[in-house]
Parts: structure tokens; sequence; C-alpha cells
């Protein structure tokens, strides 16, 4: 397994890479594990105990149809809450990544070594991930629970409950494995998505940590991203509530880019997590059983945007200061 791992990742992803080992030893500190384990078990508390409080302000457990609907309703906006910190936490790791060498004036001889600039900021995005691996850890949980909800709604019944939502959204001559491949690839998404979401803001926010030299500027740039992403998270929630609860009179065309929009970069598939919540999507939307492709295109454009903004801040730094 160990050899098959190797074969899969770059070699500046490799755990003996000396450059990837140095750049975590500079954040690994005396009982990391144990505050990892803490980091962790805070989150989770605040996952539980923000979704019991929340239901219990807004009598969730009486408009709830079943388990799964009970703890995706709890789980929802403190998962938002989680998600949207640790986005502004990875901008601001990456907008900080370079600058501490810069002070030291040892950023230079960084970029004249072996192996470059290249093998350096790409090793620092994958130490941000590690520095932010309970948040990640929490988010990816969440969301395995409501899989196993959604899991045992589709199986409910023999599988009654996954026939009548396929004949109720797409008619009564779809085919149930087409809806259930929907489902399916939908699932993957959403495991995926706060991945390459947290991935995408750390590696603008090292192209910027490159791009920007004057920390001044860096920290005004983080200020201004920082509340357009807040802004834009509210904002969507606030929309997307509206156009589920028929206030917002829009084109369907222009309702289901924002539902994808919002899916893809504000709540990582959040509010498809849910049998229920995505059946009222589906019914509003004629395109809405094409989310899950959707989503998978921002996958896949996030993906590209963390390479490209790497690629380009290794370039930008090859040419000099």
């Amino acid at each position: 397994m160990p050899e098959l791992w190797k074969r899969l990742l770059p070699d500046w992803a490799h755990p003996d890479h000396p450059i990837l080992q140095y750049e975590l030893a500079q954040r690994r500190l005396v009982g990391s594990r144990r505050k990892s384990i803490l980091q962790l078990f805070l989150l989770a508390l605040l996952l539980g105990g923000g979704g019991y409080l929340y239901a219990s302000a807004t009598s969730i457990d009486a408009r709830a149809e079943n388990l799964a609907d009970f703890l995706w309703r709890c789980l929802y906006f403190p998962s938002i809450l989680v998600q949207t910190a640790t986005v502004l936490a990875a901008l601001a790791f990456g907008i900080g990544s370079v600058e501490a060498d810069r002070s030291r004036q040892t950023w230079d001889s960084l970029r004249v070594t072996e192996f470059g600039a290249g093998m350096s900021l790409r090793t620092r995005w994958a130490a941000l991930l590690y520095r932010l691996r309970a948040p990640i850890i929490a988010l990816l949980l969440a969301r395995l629970v409501l899989q196993f909800g959604m899991i045992a709604n589709m199986t409910a019944f023999g599988g009654g409950y996954l026939r009548v939502l396929s004949s109720s959204i797409l008619g009564a001559s779809s085919d149930i494995w087409i809806t259930l491949l929907m489902v399916i690839l939908l699932m993957t998404v959403q495991t995926l998505l706060p991945l390459t979401t947290v991935g995408a803001a750390g590696a603008f926010g090292i192209l910027i940590s490159v791009a920007i030299k004057q920390r001044i500027f860096a920290i005004a740039t983080q200020f201004v991203l920082s509340l357009m992403i807040v802004a834009a998270v509210a904002g969507g929630l606030i929309a997307v509530t509206s156009a589920l609860g028929g206030r917002l009179m829009a084109p369907d065309g222009l309702r289901f880019f924002l539902l994808l929009g919002y899916s893809g970069f504000a709540d990582g598939g959040m509010l498809l997590a849910n049998l229920g919540s995505l059946g009222m999507v589906w019914k509003m939307l004629p395109q809405g059983a094409y989310l899950s492709i959707g989503l998978l295109l921002i996958l896949a454009l996030e993906a590209c945007v963390i390479d490209g903004c790497l690629g380009l801040a290794i370039r930008l730094s090859e040419q000099g200061e």
C-alpha cells in the first residue's frame, strides 16, 4: 500500500520528502496530536451543540419527518459556519505563508535551493491543509452522518421511498437507476467539495502572498476578500431561502444557477444532503436533477484553480523579487 501511494502522489506530497518534512516540522508543536484531537472534539461540540440549540429554539423536531431530516436540520447551519470559518482560515494561512520568510530574509535563499520555490510553495499548501485537518475532518464527518441518513431513507420500505421520489420528480416513466445514480454522484461530490473549496482558498492566498510583497497591502486584500466571502455566503443563504420559500420571483434558469453556485461555493452541497430538501429542489426546478453534474464541474473547476494558482505563484517566485 505505501508503494501504491508513492506512485499516485507527486514527489512533493510524499511523507518522506525533505521539504514537506521541514514545512510540517515548522508547524508541529509539542502535543500537536492532542491539540488536534481537542480541536476536533470542540468542533464536534460546536456542530452538535449548535444544532441542538438551533433545533430547540425553532422547534425543529415538530417539523422533521424522520431522524435523517432532523439531523440535517440540526447540522445545516453549524456546518456552514464551520466551513466558512475554515475557508477564511485557509485564506489567511495562505496569505501569511511567505511573509515569515521575507521578514527573516530567508525567502531568496530558499528560492535558489535545489528544490526551488516550486517544491516549497506546494508543500506549504499541503502543510496548510494539515494545519486545518481538525475542521476539515469535522466537516467530512457531518456529511458522512447525513449520507448514512440518505442511504437509510433510500433503502426504506424496500426502496419504495426512492421510487416515489423518482416518479414524483422525474415523471412516472423515469428509471429509478437514473435517480439513484444522480443521488450517488451528489453524495460523492458533497464529500469532496469541502476539500477543494478550502484548498482553493489556501492556494489563492499563497498566490497573493507571493504577488503582493508589502505586508500592509496583503492584509488589506485579506480583509476585503474575507468580507466578500462572508457577504457571498450570507447573501446566497438569504436568496436560496427565498427561492425555496417561493418568495424569489425569477426564471428557472436563474434559480438553477443560484442554487448551483450556492451549493458549490458556499455550503459545500449541504443543502442537497437530505432527500427531503433534495426532493424540494427537484420539484421546484425542472433542471434540478442536473445539479449533481453541475457540482461535479465546479469540483473540477476548483481543482484547476488550485493547480493554476500554485503554478502562477511558482512562476512569479522564480522570476525574482
